[in-house]
């Protein structure tokens, strides 16, 4: 219900509105009790703009879309995941940029430390000015040391018959788990997971198609962040054989790219749109650094990093340490930057993985939906955001 300061309803007109068909003028958007109620065309709304229970909202042309969703994310603003405690101020930090929706991210560590953080995520309330959170995803420790990345080698291992009960276990909070499909018993940790509704994706892996399609096989459907953390083609004898990378492209998997300008350029950003199509999105693989000056240092893990260059860099070594960039950067950066039709960049960053995470809810401006949306300025950057119906 809304509170004595809060109207009954809300009307939002008078901007291009980013709905499943398309981006489009001239329609208006009604919200009450934390719904979107209906979306009509703009001369059907003359009742409700003089009535003192409805707050009305005038774009000025500004455009209005659904809140995004990062299904891959470990902080931001100072603040890690790994932290149940400091995780409010990212979510907060993030609320206000429009990312209303995320997983949030555990990078490897101790499997009963990284279990022990997901169930206190887990239970930590959804908070109005918060992102919500959809979930906990592992990236690891079920990893490959051979394409660990920013992450501690100390603490790869495969999954045995008892994490994987563990972490089946735990379905209600574990979202997503990143797994090498080459790990013993990743075939078995794939088919409990999947089983359990569990999002199995495949990364930081050196695999190729023998262990890597027996796992799609057993509900694998996702590749964690192309080109980072992927094995490649290699030879064998004459033979070239596919790597992940090669794999996911070529596959029915749905993947993500980190699209802040710095994990990826252009032209790899392009082969990913054109290879796998509408099962692509962008997430943002955040770190700490998220709204931190340069120079900055801090940890993922146990992985000590920098803010340099406007991205994450591992201290000491040649690689990345997560993103810096949150995900409403890169939705200037793909259609700006890179020239990609704007609906189409939303779409990779609400609905899109609002579907990876199951929830149909959310991700669209329709009847029904939850009403999280974000006004953006003439810059595309974000201007406001309603989550739950409420404007922060």
């Amino acid at each position: 219900m809304p509170s004595s300061t809060e109207p009954a309803r809300h009307l939002i007109h008078g901007g291009p509105i980013a709905l499943p068909t398309g981006i489009v003028d001239q329609m208006a958007v009604v919200v009450a009790d934390g719904f979107i109620e209906q979306v009509l065309p703009d001369d059907d709304v003359a009742e409700l703009t003089g009535r003192d229970d409805v707050g009305v909202l005038d774009l000025a042309g500004q455009l209005l879309t659904p809140g995004l969703v990062d299904i891959h994310i470990h902080g931001a603003a100072g603040a890690s995941f790994e932290s149940a405690v400091d995780t409010p101020t990212a979510l907060r930090h993030l609320a206000h940029r429009g990312v209303t929706s995320i997983m949030t991210s555990l990078a490897s560590g101790p499997v009963d430390e990284m279990l022990t953080t997901t169930q206190a995520l887990a239970e930590l309330p959804t908070t109005p000015g918060e992102s919500r959170i959809l979930g906990v995803h592992l990236e690891g420790p079920f990893i490959a040391v051979d394409q660990c990345g920013a992450h501690d080698p100390a603490f790869l291992r495969s999954p045995d018959p008892e994490v994987i009960a563990r972490i089946t276990e735990l379905a209600d909070a574990v979202a997503m788990v990143t797994i090498a499909p080459e790990l013993d018993h990743a075939l078995a940790a794939t088919r409990a997971w999947a089983g359990a509704g569990i999002v199995v994706a495949a990364g930081h892996s050196s695999c190729h198609a023998d262990t890597l399609q027996p796992c799609i096989d057993a509900g694998l459907s996702h590749a964690t962040h192309l080109w980072s953390g992927m094995g490649t083609t290699i030879r064998r004898g004459p033979y070239r054989v596919p790597g992940l990378l090669e794999e996911s492209l070529a596959s029915d998997l749905t993947c993500e790219v980190i699209a802040d300008g710095r994990h990826l350029p252009d032209t790899l950003l392009n082969l990913a749109r054109r290879s796998v199509g509408d099962k692509l999105i962008a997430v943002s693989d955040g770190t700490i650094g998220i709204g931190l000056p340069e120079g900055t240092r801090y940890r993922l893990s146990t992985v000590e990093c920098v803010v340099d260059d406007q991205v994450g860099k591992v201290v000491g070594q040649d690689a990345f340490g997560g993103s810096t960039t949150d995900l409403s950067s890169m939705v200037a950066h793909l259609h700006r930057t890179v020239g990609w039709p704007l609906d189409e960049v939303l779409a990779m960053v609400t609905a899109r993985p609002a579907a990876i995470a199951g929830r149909s809810d959310l991700g669209s401006i329709a009847t029904g939906q939850i009403a999280d949306l974000v006004v953006w300025d003439d810059q595309l950057t974000p201007a406001r955001t309603m989550q739950s119906g409420r404007w922060l």
